[in-house]
């Protein structure tokens, strides 16, 4: 007769086989990863014996340096434009005493709002939509009155910067909201103590609150990484011969949709699995071990 002790859960109980049934090494395995490299394997031995794949994969390489080059480039000109803009925003202006004070208030009052305005409208806007105003609207408009005006003659066609800027202009919008809500987050109780001690402001922010936000807003800052890696593949409507356009470019002219779009879709899944895990190590890195 089967007998039941006191210390076996109720789920050991459930099964005929108990907790045998069941190694623990299939709840920690990433299988959603093995299944995305068995997909890359697939793919790999597609390009090597297929002549189809082969010729696709040839000739949509070439863009995958322009796509981690306007991610590279971009995401840290967006990051110090987030980094400003949400300096300025996480500390509404006040009204100043004395005549200085007062003419110093009315200028960063005019600096919130600029920085509002950008981010209001930005954020309210799609991200295709930005990128096609940044390209086709903004940059143009920049060249003729540099040209006009200081006499500096920008090429027309140069799709690549014009790209790298729209993408950086987009997503500082997104990330300054970040960056506001990381230095929101620091308690007032420390930066009382650091004025108190004679710290002017930059020495509070540099030394004392940013530290702090950048690692509270970290997580989020790697998701907007991954996301940049995504939506870089906007930029092909802008005429830059990323991995996106080269793909789209191939599948059109050669009517090979399958070959096309398969790779193009596991370039991607590389991109942004390898900065998930760089994110990840970056995150690891620099918590701070528990005591």
């Amino acid at each position: 007769m089967a007998t039941t002790t006191a210390d076996q859960t109720i789920d050991e109980r459930s099964t005929p086989f108990g907790r045998q049934a069941f190694p623990r090494f299939l709840f920690s395995v990433p299988w959603w990863l093995l299944l995305v490299l068995l997909a890359g394997i697939a793919l790999i031995g597609l390009v090597r014996s297929d002549e189809d794949y082969s010729r696709t994969f040839n000739y949509v390489r070439d863009g995958i340096g322009v796509t981690l080059l306007v991610t590279g480039v971009a995401y840290p000109i967006a990051l110090v434009i987030g980094l400003l803009v949400g300096a300025i925003r996480a500390y509404p202006p006040k009204p100043g005493s004395g005549t200085l004070g007062f003419v110093i208030s009315l200028l960063r009052l005019a600096v919130y709002q600029l920085a509002t305005l950008y981010v209001s409208v930005v954020r309210g806007l799609p991200m295709i939509v930005n990128l096609l105003i940044v390209g086709f609207v903004i940059v143009p408009a920049a060249r003729e009155f540099l040209s006009t005006n200081l006499g500096i003659a920008i090429p027309q066609r140069i799709f690549l910067e014009t790209g790298i800027v729209a993408l950086a202009v987009a997503y500082g919008a997104f990330l300054s909201e970040t960056f506001r809500a990381g230095i929101q987050s620091i308690e007032k109780g420390q930066l009382e103590a650091a004025r108190s001690l004679g710290m002017t402001f930059r020495q509070v922010m540099m030394l004392i609150v940013l530290p702090q936000a950048v690692r509270r807003i970290l997580p989020p800052l790697g998701n907007d990484f991954i996301a940049m890696i995504k939506d870089s593949s906007l930029v092909a409507f802008l005429a830059v011969q990323d991995v996106t356009y080269l793909a789209r470019q191939w599948a059109s002219n050669q009517f090979q949709f399958v070959e096309a779009y398969f790779i193009l879709a596991m370039i991607y899944l590389t991109l942004t699995i390898t900065g998930s895990l760089l994110v990840r190590w970056i995150e690891s890195w620099l918590a701070i071990p528990e005591r």
